[in-house]
C-alpha cells in the first residue's frame, strides 16, 4: 500500500505546472513521466474537491504494484472493488491506460497492450456476482466508480478507485480522441469541439455567438454546424466558406468590436497575450454582452500556474461566475476556460448603459473629460516676446538693443560695418569731411578714394 492518497496524469513536461497548481501543503511530486503524486488534494470553500487545471486525470490510489503479471494486478484490483461495492453495487468502470509521452516501443505501452483483456477478464472472475453485473461502460450517466490500472513501467503498475465525480474524466486517461473535420481549416477546431464535451454545453440552434480571434475560422465552423449564428472577428482573412445567413466576417481588431445586443456564446480562440486577453474578455462581463464563455488562453511561459491565477482573477472580478479552466488533450502551451453570468443581468437587446452607438464612435464607454486649456508656459527655446530680452539670433524690437548681427534703427549706435548717417561719429580709418563723416570704404562729395594696398586717396581720374 502506498502512502500518497492520490495520483494524477499530466501532459509530459507539465507536471512542474501541476505541482505548483497542488501547491506546497499537497506535498506533490514527480512519480514519472506525466505522473504526479500528492499526499492531499486542495478543497474549496464548500470542501468539495477542486478541479485540477494542469491534470489531465485523477486517481485515488490503492495499490502500487512491483509486478506487472495478470494474476497479481487482478489480484489486488477485484480485492479493491469487492470491499467498496460489497454493500452497495453501484456501476463502475474498468480503464487500463499508459501515461502519455510514451513511444509506441516503450516497454510500458508494449505491457499495457497485453494486460488489457486478460487483466479485464481475470478481475471479472475474482469479483462476486452483484458486483460484477454493476460493471456499465465509462461513458454511462449510471458510472459511479472507476477503477483504473496505470501501467509505468513493465514491472510498475498503479492501481486505484475513484468515485467518478472525484475524477476529472470519465475518459481513459483524460484523452479525448475526436476525428477531424477534412474540410476544417485547422485543428483549432478540435480544441472547441472538445471544450464543448468537457462543459456539456456549447452553442446550439438558435444561439448568437462572437468569435474573437476567428482567423482561419475553424471555431467558426463548429459552432455554425452546430446550427447557430456566428459573428466572426478577425482582421485577417476566413479561410473557409460557410452560409452567409448564419455567418458575418467582421474585418476588425476584437479590441475594438462591440456586439449590437447581448449574445449566447462568447468564443474566444486569440493569439495574444492572456493579461490582455482576459482583460478583453472582462470588458465583455462588466457589459454583460453575452451569456456563456469559451475561452483559449496562450500560456508560453514557464510559470503557467501563476498566470492562469492571474487570468482567472481578472475573470472573477468581472462578474464571470462559475469559472472552470483545464488543459485539455488537444490543448498545447494553453489553457482552455469556461465561466457563465448571472442570467438576471442579460436579456436579448443591447440595454441602455452598454447601447452600442455608432460603427466608428465610441461603444458604451464614458468619454474621458478633456483637461482645462492651459497656456503653456514657453521654454528656453522658444521665441521671446515682445518686451523680452532677445536672443542673438532674434529679430530686436524697436525699443530694444540690437544684437551684434541686427541692422540698426536710426536711433541706435551703429555697428562697425554699419553704413554711417549723417549725425554718427566717423570711423577712425575714414577722412573726415567738411561736415559729414565718411565710412571706411568711401567718401562722399569728394573726388579723390581710398587706395586700400597704401591706405593713402589718390585722384579718381589718375
Amino acid at each position: 500500500m502506498v502512502s500518497t492518497r492520490w495520483a494524477f496524469l499530466t501532459r509530459p513536461d507539465g507536471e512542474r505546472d501541476l505541482i505548483d497548481e497542488l501547491g506546497p501543503s499537497a506535498n506533490a511530486e514527480k512519480l514519472d513521466l506525466a505522473v504526479v503524486t500528492s499526499a492531499v488534494r486542495p478543497r474549496g470553500p464548500d470542501q468539495t474537491l477542486e478541479g485540477l487545471a494542469f491534470a489531465r486525470q485523477a486517481m485515488r490510489l490503492v495499490h502500487r504494484i512491483s509486478a506487472s503479471d495478470v494474476e497479481t494486478l487482478a489480484k489486488q484490483a477485484a480485492r479493491a472493488l469487492n470491499r467498496q461495492l460489497a454493500r452497495r453495487p453501484e456501476g463502475w468502470a474498468f480503464q487500463l491506460v499508459t501515461p502519455e509521452g510514451r513511444d509506441a516501443r516503450d516497454e510500458a505501452v508494449r505491457t499495457a497492450e497485453a494486460l488489457q483483456e486478460p487483466l479485464r477478464a481475470r478481475i471479472l472472475a475474482q469479483l462476486s456476482r452483484p458486483v460484477r453485473d454493476a460493471q456499465v461502460s465509462a461513458s454511462d450517466p449510471g458510472v459511479r466508480w472507476l477503477l483504473q490500472v496505470w501501467v509505468l513501467k513493465k514491472t510498475d503498475t498503479l492501481v486505484g478507485l475513484t468515485p467518478a465525480q472525484d475524477a476529472l474524466s470519465c475518459l481513459a486517461g483524460g484523452r479525448a480522441v475526436l476525428e477531424r473535420d477534412p474540410e476544417a481549416p485547422s485543428r483549432s477546431g478540435l480544441k472547441l469541439e472538445e471544450a464543448i464535451d468537457w462543459v456539456g454545453i456549447g452553442p446550439q440552434a438558435g444561439d448568437l455567438c462572437a468569435d474573437l480571434g476567428a482567423a482561419p475560422g475553424g471555431w467558426s465552423k463548429v459552432a455554425v454546424d452546430r446550427g447557430a449564428k456566428v459573428i466572426a472577428i478577425d482582421p485577417a482573412r476566413i479561410k473557409i466558406s460557410l452560409p452567409s445567413r448564419r455567418f458575418t466576417h467582421i474585418q476588425e481588431s476584437a479590441f475594438d468590436f462591440a456586439p449590437p445586443e447581448t449574445l449566447d456564446w462568447l468564443l474566444c480562440d486569440m493569439a495574444w497575450r492572456p493579461l490582455e486577453v482576459a482583460q478583453l474578455i472582462a470588458k465583455w462581463g462588466r457589459r454583460a454582452w453575452a451569456h456563456q464563455l469559451i475561452a483559449n488562453f496562450k500560456l508560453p511561459m514557464k510559470r503557467k500556474a501563476e498566470m492562469l491565477r492571474r487570468v482567472l482573477t481578472i475573470l472573477k472580478r468581472a462578474g464571470w461566475q462559475g469559472l472552470r479552466a483545464r488543459q485539455l488533450y488537444y490543448d498545447r502551451d494553453e489553457v482552455t476556460v469556461f465561466a457563465w453570468l448571472d442570467p438576471t443581468l442579460t436579456q436579448r437587446g443591447a440595454k441602455e448603459p452598454f447601447q452600442f452607438r455608432s460603427r466608428s464612435g465610441e461603444r458604451s464607454q464614458p468619454r474621458a473629460r478633456r483637461a482645462p486649456r492651459s497656456r503653456p508656459r514657453p521654454s528656453a527655446e522658444e521665441k521671446p516676446g515682445a518686451r523680452t530680452k532677445p536672443s542673438k539670433q532674434a529679430k530686436p524690437h524697436a525699443r530694444t538693443k540690437p544684437s551684434k548681427q541686427a541692422k540698426p534703427d536710426a536711433r541706435t549706435k551703429p555697428s562697425k560695418q554699419a553704413k554711417p548717417d549723417a549725425r554718427t561719429k566717423p570711423s577712425k580709418q575714414a577722412k573726415p569731411g567738411a561736415q559729414t563723416k565718411t565710412s571706411k570704404q568711401a567718401t562722399f562729395g569728394s573726388r579723390r578714394k581710398l587706395d586700400t594696398k597704401t591706405n593713402r586717396t589718390r585722384d579718381r581720374d589718375s
